[in-house]
């Protein structure tokens, strides 16, 4: 008699657990459900292929690659990929005030100098899209002055609103 309720009671343990974590069902049948459900955070960023280019002064350059720019973004709402300018655009001479406009091309922008700001806007993410940035910048005629010729573009990647 003591052996059998024993076993009572640990049957009755063991169903009391099961019934707490799932639906009996009239038939013999019993379901539960399981929630799946993670967070991914929004992340986009840029990669490009090289961090310094030296454009020819004196043949000039046409549609020339002078970068290729990798989007990394994974944000539904798409991304904006913003160009400024150190020198608005031109290529400055260190010792003295000569300079050279140059324009860029890349995405939605053509052939554009960057006296201001310029973007290229894309809606929806993207996981990998590689986007080359070309430089056209005229020749100077005459004696070029020696020295250093310099601008540094700065590229942003921002999530749309």
């Amino acid at each position: 008699m003591l052996f059998n309720k024993k076993v009572v009671m640990a049957v009755t343990a063991v169903l009391g657990f099961v019934s707490s974590n799932t639906f009996a069902l009239g038939n013999g049948v019993a379901t539960t459900d399981i929630a799946l459900s993670t967070v991914v955070d929004s992340e986009c960023t840029i990669e490009t292929s090289t961090s310094s280019f030296s454009p020819n002064l004196s043949t000039g350059e046409s549609s020339t690659l002078i970068a290729s720019i990798t989007e990394i973004c994974n944000d539904s709402n798409g991304y904006t990929v913003t160009f400024s300018s150190a020198n608005n655009g031109e290529l400055q001479h260190a010792g003295t005030s000569a300079k050279q406009d140059y324009k860029i091309s890349y995405g939605s922008i053509n052939n554009k100098q960057l006296n201001n700001s310029k973007s290229s806007s894309y809606s929806g993410g993207t996981l990998l899209n590689a986007v080359a940035l070309t430089m056209n910048l005229d020749a100077i005629s005459g004696v070029i002055a020696a020295g250093t010729w310099s601008d540094t573009i700065t590229v942003t990647v921002a999530v749309n609103d």
